[in-house]
């Protein structure tokens, strides 16, 4: 009766995690020129928050009408984790939805980014090929934000 019990148990775990699945995040390209912050606030208003890549698959599932400058994403630099060295190591970049560094280590630096230009580059702009570059976040930019969802069982529940 006990490895009926338990094998009941490792099944209904299993449907439970096999129904538990992160939807892919939906981007939005605005066609507005705002500073970084300001961007962030439209999104967190109206979306999830600014856009969060962690993987190229991300980037490719990007509307292929998307046609911009350059556009904020949510990736930006905390200076408070420089200490000593300028903010160019891994660590110091988070995005902006979680206030945390990428889960995948995944990072699309165009050629000689970040610079960071005098401390004043702390925020990311992406170019039309995904390439990423650090921008000075008062600039006035387009943006990209987000919309993500997680179901659980299916329910859709907004995190």
């Amino acid at each position: 009766m006990n490895s009926f019990k338990t094998l009941f148990l490792l099944s209904v775990g299993y449907h439970l995690n096999s129904c538990s699945q992160f939807l892919p995040r939906k981007y939005y390209y605005i066609d507005m020129k705002m500073s970084w912050t300001d961007a962030r606030h439209v999104c967190r208003e109206n979306y999830t928050d600014l856009a969060t890549f962690e993987n190229m698959d991300d980037i490719n599932s990007l509307e292929p009408t998307f046609s911009y400058e350059l556009a904020w994403i949510g990736l930006w630099d905390d200076p408070q984790s420089w200490k000593y060295a300028m903010g160019s190591e891994s660590n110091s970049w988070r995005w902006s939805a979680t206030n945390e560094t990428s889960k995948t280590g995944y990072s699309n630096w165009m050629t000689n980014e970040p610079q960071h230009a005098g401390s004043s580059e702390t925020c990311v702009a992406m170019t039309t090929d995904g390439k990423w570059n650090d921008r000075n976040c008062e600039i006035g930019d387009y943006f990209i934000c987000y919309t993500g969802k997680k179901k659980i069982l299916f329910m859709d529940l907004t995190y």
